[in-house]
């Protein structure tokens, strides 16, 4: 069974796709999706929130949002959160994790 996923966000001016491998992989990892404003895509919660953004104009984004209201962010390719995904799948087939 093949799993189809596409999300379309509107940012304000311009429109991100966001592709079926992409979707599928913030999924896997645990993400919840967003169609949120300012180009935020998806998000994980526990102690801190991890936040997939795309702010009109760069790239993707990782926003850590820490106790404290403090923040970090990170750049990320999709084909790195793609890449993490088939990983996490891999060693759950073998029996690691």
């Amino acid at each position: 069974m093949e799993l189809e996923v596409g999300l379309l966000l509107l940012t304000g001016v311009e429109a991100v796709q966001i592709d079926q491998d992409l979707s599928a992989a913030l999924y896997l990892l645990g993400f919840s999706l967003l169609r949120g404003d300012l180009g935020e895509i998806a998000e994980i919660k526990g102690d801190m929130t991890i936040k997939l953004v795309h702010p009109p104009g760069e790239g993707l984004k990782f926003v850590v949002e820490l106790p404290g209201e403090k923040q970090m962010v990170f750049s990320v390719d999709r084909h790195q959160i793609v890449n993490l995904a088939e990983q996490l799948i891999c060693d759950q087939v073998r029996g690691l994790r």
